[in-house]
């Protein structure tokens, strides 16, 4: 052996896991075996031999040599089979074989790469050159070995990080990926995702149309990006959030031609800022935001009010006895019944979300929380009125009050609710709910289970607020209202037109009331539904009983409440009126506001055609003040128009009113509706209007709402009082 040769070995020996490598030669032939072993030991290498590849096979799995030199033709079993069999054992994956073979053809040597030879040498063996062969196969394995080794580390590497890497080629679309990548989006390594496209197409729906713009823009503007999404892992079905980040590589000629990024994990992450956050502004008994959410939520309420110029209110409430079932029952039984209060409270304030004005708004969203023990506190983001906090502490107080099952147990509890409004009772977040606080013990000295207002005068507002409540409740259940009709003349011929129906209510203390105090009042309570209804049968009830005595027909007009149109079935109801009276649809007209009809164009229209379906008349009240166009004007199904009284007032002065009364009254008989004026009081009123052929006139000038008594004594001589008072018709 030459002195380079043996210095060489001795380079590679120190790399090796054994101080002499291990050669098993494989050969039927005795001398080729005898001349390869004296080369290859005198250069440093241990050889063990075999006769056949059965043979080789055991000795294999014996010794583990360090490479194989192997026979292509041999008895018992040839050089490719022994190939084969040691390449499908695990520690036979990656050992140098070298075949040798007597064959030229093309074929064998193709056949010998395809079953794993590494290299190959055809007969006769020049054994001088041959340890060098062996030398430079050895270090070659040793080399993939350390490749192998240095991917292994990092596979684990990525495996531990949850970190994956990927490479998108930008002509082709192709994508390569690291086994990890694989791992978390559970797809198997070179199956599943070969493609950019479906890469994007395994991102959940909400955040795939952003991964795929941020991506084309990158590749456009040539800059690193970087984004967060969700994907449901093809593994376990479980939904994974992962981050990307990704910048653009060019080529050597400086053309970009790849994305190169990195995928990892974060769900691990992502779950425990979320359970930090859930700690930080979360009650861990109820789940409610604890204290430090709340000042942060009527930190932003506080802001939105001053700048909308809006209400809210702060209910701080307390449970009245709570102690008593710690002590009894427990410290568990206690937090069961902590989270069922919790769970009434949320579904309270929920249910009254028809209080608040501004839903959209975030800043003004109803808030529940817990502050400890058993104090609770409810901010409701925007109120239109004081009374609103008052009802839903009504609400509260009963809801809070019905029993409880605690285990085996039942339970009933009661609360004391504090109440401070803004603006009146604290201009920042530490005296609204200081205020709130004092009423809360204010509450209690009075008796528990109960509510307070901060303010004196607006606990006993609200409490005169109730009491008008529940008698307007009782008088309605009790039919204690009563009807009042004012005529509608034709301009042109003072012969009567037609009668609105009005709603009156005498109160027993405080005598007959504005329908302007109890006619919101019902809207707001929804008693307005039951009211309208009964509004509705009397009214086509009282018209047909006069026609049946003899007295012509003629229309007679009801209002139709916006919480009627937009919360109970309106058609129905009308249907149910006409049904009871036996009146002839087409005397009936239905009076709807015309801002009612401007907050749901469609369905305000469908609604309107539904009642023309009926036969019965449609009018547009209050029409002028809604804003209204006239396109949307025309799609409108309706009879008549009424101006609003507050365009009439100042006709007999130089106000500038008659330019709008003239246009609206004008543009009424292009679309061929009938034009009723509000609010006629003075003989010059009247004579303006019938200047403009204005159709019809209702007001003080004709006559005053009459009961039902004094509206027949009327109606019997209403044509001379017309005429007296309608000079020169």
């Amino acid at each position: 052996m030459t002195p380079e040769l043996s210095k060489s070995m001795q380079m590679v020996a120190p790399g090796m896991q054994r101080e002499r490598p291990i050669v098993l030669h494989v050969d039927d032939d005795i001398a080729s075996l005898m001349m390869a072993e004296g080369a290859l030991e005198d250069a440093g290498f241990d050889v063990i031999q075999a006769a056949d590849g059965q043979e080789a096979i055991e000795r294999f799995k014996e010794h583990e040599p360090d490479l194989i030199i192997m026979d292509a033709v041999m008895p018992v079993m040839d050089g490719f089979e022994a190939i084969s069999t040691i390449r499908e054992l695990s520690i036979g994956a990656h050992v140098p074989i070298l075949m040798i073979t007597g064959l030229d053809d093309l074929d064998s040597i193709t056949r010998a790469y395809d079953i794993g030879a590494t290299d190959f040498l055809t007969k006769p063996i020049n054994f001088f050159i041959l340890p060098h062969r062996v030398q430079y196969m050895l270090r070659s394995k040793l080399t993939a070995d350390a490749l192998r080794s240095s991917q292994s580390k990092l596979d684990n590497a990525q495996r531990i990080a949850r970190l994956g890497n990927w490479d998108w080629c930008l002509c082709t679309n192709e994508l390569s990926w690291s086994r990890e990548f694989g791992r978390i989006l559970g797809v198997e390594e070179g199956a599943g995702i070969a493609t950019w496209a479906e890469f994007i197409n395994c991102i959940e729906e909400p955040d795939r149309t952003n991964v795929r713009l941020l991506s084309e823009q990158s590749v456009e503007e040539k800059l690193p990006f970087n984004v967060e999404f969700s994907v449901v892992s093809r593994f376990d079905d479980s939904v994974r959030r992962i981050r990307l980040e990704a910048e653009p590589h060019a080529q050597e000629s400086g053309e970009w031609a790849y994305m190169l990024g990195t995928i990892q994990d974060i769900t691990e992450r992502t779950n425990a800022q979320k359970q930090i956050h859930n700690l930080a502004y979360y009650d861990l008994v109820t789940g409610l935001p604890n204290r430090a959410q709340l000042t942060e939520q009527l930190r932003y309420t506080l802001k939105s009010s001053k700048r909308n110029d809006t209400k809210f209110a702060v209910l701080f409430l307390d449970l009245d006895h709570f102690k008593q079932v710690n002590d009894t029952l427990g410290h568990d039984a206690g937090d069961d019944l902590l989270l069922q209060v919790a769970n009434r409270l949320t579904s309270v304030v929920r249910e009254s979300d028809m209080i608040s004005s501004n839903d959209n708004d975030p800043e003004s969203q109803h808030t529940v929380a817990r502050l400890g023990g058993d104090e609770f506190v409810v901010l409701l983001g925007v109120i239109n009125r004081v009374e609103d906090a008052a009802r839903v502490a009504e609400r509260i107080a009963q809801s809070i009050s019905v029993p409880y099952d605690i285990g085996s147990s039942t339970v009933t509890v009661t609360t004391t609710i504090g109440i401070s409004v803004y603006p009146a009772d604290g201009d920042d977040t530490e005296s609204m709910m200081k205020s709130a606080d004092v009423a809360m013990y204010h509450a209690k000295e009075s008796g528990r289970n109960g509510y307070q207002f901060y303010s004196r005068d607006i606990h006993e507002q609200a409490l005169s607020r109730f009491s008008l409540e529940a008698d307007l409740r009782s008088a309605i259940e009790n039919k204690e209202l009563t009807l009042a009709f004012q005529p509608k003349v034709e301009m042109s011929t003072g012969r009567l037109a037609g009668v609105e129906a009005l709603t009156r209510w005498t109160h027993p203390e405080r005598g007959l009331m504005n329908p302007g105090e109890f006619i919101p009042l019902a809207e707001e309570t929804g008693l307005i539904i039951e009211l309208g209804r009964w509004v509705l049968r009397e009214s086509c009830k009282q018209m047909q009983l006069w026609i049946e005595a003899g007295w012509p027909p003629m229309t007679i007009a009801v209002n139709c409440s916006s919480v009627q149109f937009t919360k109970s079935d309106v058609i129905e109801d009308i249907n149910e009126a006409i049904q009871y009276s036996g009146l002839d649809p087409r005397l009936l007209e239905i009076e709807l506001t015309e801002s009612l009809l401007l907050q749901d164009g469609e369905k305000g229209i469908q609604i309107l055609s539904d009642m023309k379906a009926l036969g019965i008349q449609t009018s547009i009240d209050d029409f002028g003040t809604g804003f209204s166009s006239l396109s949307y004007l025309k799609r409108l199904p309706v009879d008549k128009l009424k101006i609003d009284q507050s365009f009439v007032k100042d006709l007999d002065k130089d106000s500038g009113d008659a330019a709008i009364v003239t246009a609206i009254i004008t543009l009424s008989h292009n679309l061929n509706l009938t034009v009723v004026a509000e609010g006629v009081e003075t003989q010059e009123q009247f004579d303006i209007l019938r200047g403009f052929k204005c159709n019809e006139a209702q007001g003080y000038l004709i006559s005053y709402p009459l009961d039902i008594e004094q509206f027949s004594l009327w109606l019997d001589s209403y044509r001379e009082q017309i005429l007296q008072k309608v000079s020169g018709l």
